[in-house]
């Protein structure tokens, strides 16, 4: 599944970065709007089918009858299975959103906009079935709602020092691709604001704010503990 995604996302970037160069970076969104709203679209319903698969193989699994060292290599099936699950269903309501705006931005048919609405919802639901999930593989473990406050900090105290330990590391690594992420998008925004002359300042400010609560709220975090 890494090596799926990993090499999905370099043929995404690299034909988005050389279709910006033939164009010399003047490509015009709007013109394509309307198929990349229906290519995300698919793209959802795809990443909304393999989840569906992934949630039942994971309830199957989790009424597999094993022992020894098999319910160990089962117990680490569901494990992998459940974390494709989320990146799966998490990239779904991203799209989906993406699509919403995109649709309401270039004003397209309200059918697109209705579908895209309905992804999104879609997407959410799936959310609630992540979280019965995990409730059934961990049923004596008091899992947080979503919709808790402190959700991040409650999931950490009813994990063990291990997983509390494999969830900093992916943590910490998310937190620094965000940053490395939002100053390129900072970058590329300013070379298409040169090269087209529409001005992204909007989205530069946006996305400079974010860098900097992320940044402040990271180091905060851990001055005051």
């Amino acid at each position: 599944m890494k090596t799926v995604i990993q090499v999905l996302l370099c043929a995404v970037i690299g034909f988005v970065v050389a279709t910006l160069m033939l164009n010399n970076f003047t490509i015009d969104l709007m013109e394509y709007a309307e198929v990349i709203a229906i290519t995300l679209i698919g793209i959802i319903i795809i990443l909304l089918g393999v989840s569906l698969k992934l949630y039942w193989e994971v309830k199957k699994l989790y009424n597999t009858d094993a022992k020894g060292d098999e319910e160990d290599e089962v117990d680490l099936l569901i494990y992998k299975k459940f974390a494709d699950y989320s990146f799966l269903v998490q990239s779904s309501i991203v799209l989906s959103v993406l699509v919403l705006c995109t649709t309401v931005i270039t004003l397209q048919s309200i059918v697109l906009t209705i579908i895209a609405i309905a992804t999104m919802i879609v997407s959410y639901l799936f959310t609630i079935f992540m979280t019965n999930l995990i409730q059934l593989v961990y049923p004596e473990r008091n899992i947080p709602k979503l919709s808790d406050s402190k959700y991040a900090e409650k999931l950490l105290e009813i994990s063990d020092e291990g997983e509390k330990h494999v969830m900093l590391i992916g943590f910490y690594k998310s937190y620094n691709l965000l940053n490395v992420g939002l100053l390129i998008g900072i970058v590329l925004s300013t070379f298409y604001s040169i090269s087209t002359d529409q001005s992204q300042l909007f989205s530069i400010i946006i996305m400079s704010l974010v860098l900097i609560i992320v940044n402040g709220k990271y180091c905060f975090s851990i001055r005051n503990k």
